[in-house]
């Protein structure tokens, strides 16, 4: 049995006993595409924009089943600017979907809201000019959502359902964590994660980046990950557990050993601290952590306690 295989068990039992799985590391890697600025468009609209019995010419299939980059491409216009050369993805939808970056949305002077894919309430207008005509677009323009697209036979073993929010590290030269990213489970899908150019170049994203998620967790005082909106960090206070030795028999540092008038917990503390620690630390009862002190605990391995 290999270790992701024992994990998965593991997590599913969990699950069965109504474990909390929040802020757990589930063991699933998976890819990240860049989702940069395109177009959605009905057949009718095609038929405006390229004329009359135009369809949409496929140029290379995309990671999503059935989905394609046509050789079609179109120019959105505003009051107060233009972006040319924009793709056009098919096969044709029900309604109109313009998937813009919030750079991309300065530029147009809209003000787009944060949606998921299909969720058009309060999206903003533009025009899209074709090589035949040009189409007033209202409530079409949103800036998409962070998501993860994911079969239910990968989802179900780790206890992820459709509509989920998780929290998504992506590795590489500068490593960021995404809150609130949306699981999109479906039988048509095929396993990645979407992200914007804005958020691509955030993580300075390479081609062959992959990330791993956690479970998202409620944020209630006095629990583990409870993301502080007003502060931005991260405040983990868990009075049940004392310092000394793990209930698993494992080493468990003293907080004798660490400043106990500390507050905050950078990523350089969290280095320093987790330097040749194994097994589990404990910390000040109220010490802030900030998200990549927390990741730096994750990644070496350490449970966090709380005096």
């Amino acid at each position: 049995m290999t270790r992701q295989e024992a994990e998965e068990i593991i997590l599913r039992t969990l699950k069965c006993c109504g474990a909390d799985l929040a802020g757990k590391q589930l063991p699933l890697e998976f890819p990240v595409e860049v989702s940069a600025r395109h177009v959605h468009l009905t057949e009718e609209a095609v038929e405006k924009l390229f004329g009359e019995g135009a369809t949409l010419t496929p140029k290379r299939p995309l990671s999503q089943p059935g989905q394609f980059l046509s050789a079609e491409r179109v120019s959105l216009v505003t009051a107060k600017g233009r972006i040319d050369n924009v793709a056009v993805l098919g096969p044709a939808r029900p309604e109109i979907q313009t998937e813009l970056a919030v750079t991309d949305c300065r530029k147009l002077g809209i003000n787009a809201p944060l949606r998921i894919s299909g969720d058009l309430k309060g999206a903003a207008d533009c025009y899209i000019v074709g090589p035949a005509g040009m189409i007033h677009a209202e409530g079409s323009v949103i800036v998409a959502q962070a998501h993860i697209h994911i079969t239910p036979a990968e989802a179900e073993p780790i206890g992820i359902t459709d509509g989920q929010k998780v929290t998504v590290t992506i590795g590489g030269e500068r490593p960021v964590t995404f809150e609130n990213v949306i699981c999109r489970v479906s039988d048509k899908a095929a396993l990645a994660m979407h992200i914007d150019s804005d958020e691509a170049n955030a993580c300075c994203l390479s081609g062959s980046a992959t990330a791993y998620m956690r479970a998202g967790g409620t944020c209630r005082t006095g629990e583990r990950d409870c993301m502080s909106l007003e502060s931005g960090l991260c405040s983990w206070e868990d009075p049940g557990k004392g310092a000394g030795a793990s209930g698993d028999g494992r080493k468990q540092a003293e907080v004798t050993e660490i400043d106990p008038g500390l507050k905050l917990i950078t990523e350089e503390t969290a280095l320093q601290l987790a330097a040749g620690r194994s097994g589990s630390i404990t910390l000040p009862a109220g010490v802030i952590l900030t998200p990549s002190a927390k990741d730096v605990f994750l990644h070496a391995g350490l449970e966090v306690g709380f005096a």
